[in-house]
C-alpha cells in the first residue's frame, strides 16, 4: 500500500483522516491513470517503430496504429495530437535503438581502428537483418520532403548524432602513433560519413552487402600506415 508520505504529505491528526484519504484516493487514481497512459504511450510508440519501418510514414494510417497498439482513440490523441508528433517520438526512439545497437557492436572492438572497421561489419549485419530495409530516417526524408518540417529536424539530428560519433573515433585513430599524420580529424570524419551513408543507400537499393563491403576496403586503404 502506498503511504501517505509518498504523497508528499502526512496525516497530521485524527480529524483531517477521512480528508486525508479521499486525497490519497485522488492522488492514486491519478498517478494510475497517468501510469496507464505511459504505458499506452509506450505501445503506440512500440506499434510505430514496427509499422512505419516496414510499410512507411505515409503508408501507416492512425487508426491501424490505434488497433494494433490497442488504445483508445481518445488515448492516442492525449498523447499525439497528431500523426507527425508520432512521428516525432518514432525518431528520438529509433535513433535510440539505433545508436545503441552500432555502439554495442562497435565497443567489442580493441582497437580504435577496428572499432571504425566494425561499424561497416554493424552496417552489414543490420541491412541483412532488416532484409534490406535501410535507414528508417532516410526513408522518412524521402516522404516528408519539406526541409523545414519538424520531422526533417528529427532526420538532421540523427545524421548529427552518427556524424559525431564517427568523428570520436576517428579523432582517437589521428591521435594515435601509428597513423598518417596528414589526416585532418574534420575532414576525414566527414569523408568516412559520406561513405557510410552512400554504402547504407546502395546496399538497400541493391539488396546486396558489397556496398558496404567496398566502403570498408576504402576506408581500410584511408588508415593504411
Amino acid at each position: 500500500m502506498l503511504s501517505n508520505q509518498w504523497f508528499g504529505f502526512q496525516i497530521q491528526s485524527p480529524e483531517y483522516k477521512n480528508n486525508i484519504d479521499r486525497q490519497v484516493c485522488l492522488r492514486y487514481h491519478i498517478f494510475m491513470t497517468r501510469k496507464n497512459e505511459n504505458n499506452a504511450r509506450d505501445r503506440i510508440i512500440e506499434t510505430a517503430l514496427d509499422l512505419f519501418y516496414k510499410q512507411g510514414y505515409l503508408a501507416t494510417g492512425i487508426n491501424q496504429i490505434i488497433a494494433e497498439s490497442q488504445v483508445a482513440k481518445a488515448t492516442f490523441y492525449s498523447n499525439f495530437p497528431s500523426k507527425e508528433a508520432l512521428c516525432i517520438a518514432y525518431l528520438q526512439a529509433r535513433h535510440d535503438i539505433w545508436m545503441g545497437w552500432l555502439k554495442d557492436h562497435v565497443q567489442n572492438s580493441k582497437t580504435d581502428k577496428e572499432k571504425l572497421l566494425a561499424v561497416f561489419s554493424f552496417l552489414k549485419q543490420w541491412m541483412q537483418e532488416s532484409k534490406f530495409r535501410g535507414c528508417a530516417f532516410l526513408n522518412i526524408a524521402s516522404e516528408v520532403p519539406l526541409k523545414d518540417s519538424k520531422i526533417r529536424d528529427e532526420v538532421i539530428k540523427h545524421k548529427n548524432g552518427l556524424q559525431k560519433f564517427l568523428h570520436g573515433i576517428i579523432a582517437d585513430i589521428i591521435e594515435s602513433s601509428n597513423i598518417p599524420k596528414d589526416l585532418n580529424t574534420e575532414s576525414t570524419a566527414k569523408a568516412v560519413y559520406v561513405l557510410v551513408e552512400g554504402a547504407i543507400v546502395s546496399s538497400q537499393n541493391y539488396s546486396e552487402i558489397w556496398p558496404i563491403e567496398s566502403a570498408q576496403e576504402v576506408v581500410k586503404k584511408l588508415l593504411t600506415e
